[in-house]
């Protein structure tokens, strides 16, 4: 997804001031605050408002600073859904994108150059971050069914937690291999 249109899609769903977007935006899908470079953010913000695609109005707030809540135009209404309609952003050109997703395989690849007992503690421990991560997955998953998240958000929760489940299933084969 083009950050623009990540961007886009936000103040589709919630008009906003851009600490919002920062601190909001995966929300869903994040813990903690996720990294946002703050400056690729203003930047695009700044893009966007040239191309009349967003607009800020203020806001006045008792005993508080003044807000400017940015708010999708008719325009950019317009440049997200034609996005959304096309197949931009919905073919990956990568060979094998599973291995973009999964940086651990990049050291796998020179795993013969480990002795074994390293191969299998390194196995061991990434067996471990994904068991803890498919936990997480399952509680956001909750936590988002609880809130009443949209629907295709929980679906995206549930593919992760597939993806994950894959992961778990192939480091116990390499774990059986080694032990």
């Amino acid at each position: 997804m083009g950050f623009k249109h990540f961007v886009l899609g936000y103040f589709v769903d919630n008009p906003a001031h851009g600490y919002d977007l920062i601190k909001k935006c995966f929300m869903d899908f994040f813990p903690a605050s996720p990294e946002i470079n703050q400056g690729r953010l203003y930047t695009t913000l700044n893009k966007l408002e040239k191309e009349t695609m967003i607009e800020k109005k203020i806001k006045s707030q008792e005993d508080l600073p003044d807000q400017k809540i940015i708010y999708i135009t008719p325009e950019g209404l317009n440049e997200f859904y034609d996005w959304l309609e096309s197949t931009a952003d919905e073919e990956d050109d990568t060979k094998f994108d599973f291995f973009k997703q999964y940086s651990f395989l990049s050291k796998v690849n020179y795993y013969k150059h480990l002795p074994e007992d390293k191969i299998l503690a390194k196995f061991r421990g990434q067996l471990e971050i994904s068991g803890n991560r498919l936990r997480r997955f399952y509680e956001a998953k909750e936590e988002m069914i609880q809130k009443n998240v949209d629907h295709y958000r929980i679906k995206i929760i549930e593919y992760g937690i597939e993806v994950e489940k894959v992961k778990v299933e192939w480091l116990k084969e390499m774990v059986a291999e080694l032990e």
